[in-house]
């Protein structure tokens, strides 16, 4: 599966919890979202997928993942979106402290400077 359609899967996930739901709130064909997920959504129109894209606050001109997209690094994503708010809370406390403890930047810190750069 390529990366941008994983990232619409996971935020579909993550804001909605079903694709009915989404397909409900962004006015397209349920049907036609469950396609483009489980086909990629290269095959989608170019139109939808900005639609979709627009919704669900992912910048489509600009997508350039931040993470490892190894199996084990996709696995991980996939388990992070099913995570409750706590859940999620819990792991950004752990991964901001080893990033620091690796003399990294926090997650929010990486952030705050790509928006820098972009402006």
């Amino acid at each position: 599966m390529d990366l941008l359609t994983m990232a619409i899967k996971n935020e579909i996930r993550t804001q909605y919890r079903s694709v009915r739901k989404f397909s409900l709130a962004v006015g397209i064909p349920q049907s036609t979202i469950v396609s483009a997920l489980h086909n990629g959504v290269g095959g989608t129109s170019y139109d939808t997928v900005l639609k979709i894209c627009r919704k669900l606050s992912i910048n489509l001109y600009e997508y350039s993942p931040l993470y490892n997209t190894s199996h084990k690094g996709m696995s991980l994503i996939a388990a992070y979106s099913q995570l409750d708010e706590k859940g999620r809370y819990v792991v950004d406390a752990i991964l901001d402290a080893e990033l620091k403890r690796c003399g990294g930047s926090t997650y929010d810190e990486m952030l705050a400077e790509k928006s820098k750069a972009e402006d």
